[in-house]
């Protein structure tokens, strides 16, 4: 078999890998919580838990690796790929019945203590016994671990793996890793290789983590020249945290050098603005093909970010425009006006989904009162329709919506959804005359996001106006 083609060897042995992934144990087995004294709940023996999908690879090719080093060396690369670290999470028990029948009539346990960084310091340790090894992994992902102490073990890990191209952090590591850190993930190594996507994942801490007084530091890695995002094609921040939280001053700071990002995704954060994205946006526009913005906001997702633009001299709108790659956008935007929709030479694709909250240059509030201010708001779902017009003569999918407080318009079908439970009672039952189901909810076609309302439906944007003339419905 070795003196097949490379392609061809890999492909069997993959074929075999994930044949033994199918029909190996994909779960881990234990006790629920043992009775406490004087108690007679009784024991179970349930499921703990699914395997990773890394420890499910390292175990389909543990056979494979001893049959040669050719294989040895295949089953590493396929193994160590894509790599999930974990902080230990506790409530484990071990079983102190030798066999099943002894777990079914006198089930016992003891309760388990683990060292809650093991799985970072083990992995520490294996790759720097086996140099090798790290050279295999193209993506990593550090979950749990948010203090000065486990950041300087993620670096020294992230030192060895020269190949990797994918990385998800805790957005801490922006305020523990220091100039050299970030200068040689970004670029700056023997290599001259530097990641591709960058991920920064951030949570609230507790207070005991966020006095405790090693954490009570930032390097400030970012405002040296040598931290140069120019090699960066994805960019993802993710989750609001209560202690030292990601803000637009570090989306400015990364914006200075990252010319070359493909990719936006800053979502579930309170602390970043249409500002931090407007520099991403102004630093990358010949590169970047997606853009998504959803904010955390007291209302929800489906609300717009109500802070400002730092300049009123070219709004963001325009600076969408010079965005000629740009596929699929999922942005909120303070205000909208049909600038966004004029240029039927722009090459979008994809989906579109515009959060907003009124017009350019209105108040808020005009959009619920002024019937001017809403004669532009048709205007602009005019415009949108025909620019998914034009893309559609040119053999292009576009799809757009606009969502406004918890409406959602769809132009090129010409359907509004929304909840009307509270239109029908005002209406008693007379409008609307007619409804279809959706399958829309206030952030997309993903369905309510932490709302207690019932399923939404559409309506025809004609009869949307009827009920708005009426009265029975509000923007």
């Amino acid at each position: 078999m070795n003196d097949l083609p490379y392609e061809l060897l890999s492909a069997i042995l993959q074929e075999a890998a994930e044949l033994n992934i199918q029909q190996g144990p994909r779960y881990t087995y234990g006790l629920s919580q043992a009775p406490e004294p004087l108690q007679t709940a009784p024991m179970q023996h349930v499921v703990r838990g699914q395997l990773s999908p890394d420890t499910l690879r390292w175990t389909a090719v543990e056979n494979v690796r001893q049959v040669c080093r050719q294989w040895h060396d295949w089953a590493a690369e396929y193994a160590l790929e894509n790599l999930y670290i974990s902080r230990w999470r506790g409530s484990e028990r071990w079983m102190q019945s030798r066999t099943l029948a002894m777990i079914r009539t006198n089930p016992s346990s003891v309760a388990v203590y683990r060292d809650p960084h093991h799985s970072l310091k083990q992995m520490l340790q294996l790759f720097e016994a086996n140099p090798a090894l790290a050279l295999c992994v193209r993506r990593l992902w550090f979950d749990g671990y948010y203090g000065a102490e486990t950041t300087a073990m993620i670096f020294r890990i992230l030192r060895l793996c020269n190949n990797i191209d994918y990385v998800t952090l805790p957005w801490t590591a922006l305020r523990y890793g220091n100039v050299d850190d970030w200068s040689r993930l970004l670029g700056r190594n023997e290599q001259h290789r530097s990641i591709s996507s960058l991920e920064l994942l951030a949570v609230d801490l507790k207070q005991s983590q966020i006095y405790h007084a090693a954490n009570q530091v930032d390097k400030k890695p970012l405002n040296s020249p040598r931290v140069n995002f120019s090699g960066l094609k994805r960019l993802k921040i993710f989750g609001h945290s209560n202690f030292m939280p990601l803000t637009d001053d570090d989306l400015f700071a990364i914006a200075q050098s990252a010319a070359n990002l493909q990719e936006i995704h800053i979502t579930g954060t309170a602390s970043v603005t249409t500002d931090g994205i407007e520099a991403l946006a102004d630093s990358s526009n010949e590169t970047l093909e997606i853009i998504e913005h959803s904010p955390l906001t007291a209302n929800g997702f489906e609300h717009p970010d109500p802070t400002p633009l730092r300049s009123r001299k070219d709004h963001l709108c325009r600076k969408i425009l010079r965005c000629p790659r740009l596929r699929n956008l999922s942005l909120s935007l303070p205000t909208l006006c049909e600038d966004l929709f004029s240029n039927d030479f722009v090459k979008w694709s994809g989906e579109m989904q515009i959060r907003t909250s009124t017009v350019c240059g209105r108040h808020p509030l005009s959009l619920k009162t002024s019937p001017k201010v809403q004669i532009q708001f048709w205007r602009i779902l005019d415009a949108a329709r025909s620019l998914t017009a034009s893309r559609e003569r040119e053999g292009v999918q576009l799809d757009i919506e606009i969502f406004v407080d918890g409406w959602i318009f769809e132009p090129r079908r010409f359907l509004v959804h929304g909840n009307l439970d509270v239109p029908i009672a005002t209406s008693q039952g007379a409008w609307p005359s007619e409804e279809s189901p959706s399958s829309k909810g206030p952030y997309g076609q993903t369905g309510l996001y932490g709302k207690d309302e019932g399923p939404y439906v559409s309506v025809s944007e004609v009869m949307f106006r009827d009920g708005l003339e009426k009265q029975y419905v509000r923007l």
